[in-house]
């Protein structure tokens, strides 16, 4: 019988190892799990920053795209007070003509609309770009006859003219 008891004391010995050692695996494997887990969180972090990052990326390239094109067909679709600014800013350049001189031709190339104060401003703007050899025409672009801007408005405008006049006839 002592043979016996020490073969089930061997075999509780063992069985307590192999718990043990069980039980070692298991907090092993847990604890690589977790620090996949964190890598993993890790790498999910980083890829959205870069997701967000390129986001705004593309979208910053869009804006510069767009105003690529527009400053390409800016130059090609100029209207004829654009073109007259530009050959107005080339004369004072070159010198052959002076900021003050150019600045009362320009004041004809505004929209008639404008109140005195809002030109005079514009004037001094525009003497200070020429002398300081920066390019006007954007600044002066909406205060033109014929803007754009102004344009569209014209648009709308009759256009509501239209539909307000067409809905009351019938």
């Amino acid at each position: 019988m002592s043979e016996e008891i020490q073969q089930i004391d061997r075999l509780i010995k063992q069985s307590a190892e192999l718990s043990n050692s069980l039980i070692r695996l298991a907090r092993k494997i847990q604890e690589q799990n977790t620090s996949k887990t964190q890598l993993n969180q890790e790498q999910a972090e980083d890829l959205r920053a870069l997701h967000a990052k390129l986001t705004d990326l593309r979208s910053q390239i869009d804006v510069v795209k767009r105003e690529i094109l527009t400053h390409r067909y800016d130059h090609i679709y100029a209207s004829p007070q654009e073109a007259a600014i530009q050959v107005l800013s080339a004369r004072v350049t070159d010198k052959t003509m002076t900021p003050e001189q150019s600045v009362t031709e320009l004041t004809s190339l505004l929209r008639t609309d404008l109140p005195a104060s809002r030109k005079i401003e514009i004037c001094q703007t525009a003497k200070a770009s020429l002398e300081a050899g920066d390019d006007i025409a954007g600044k002066l672009r909406p205060f033109l006859k014929n803007a754009p801007d102004q344009a569209e408005r014209q648009r709308k405008v009759n256009k509501r003219v239209f539909n307000n006049a067409f809905g009351q006839r019938m």
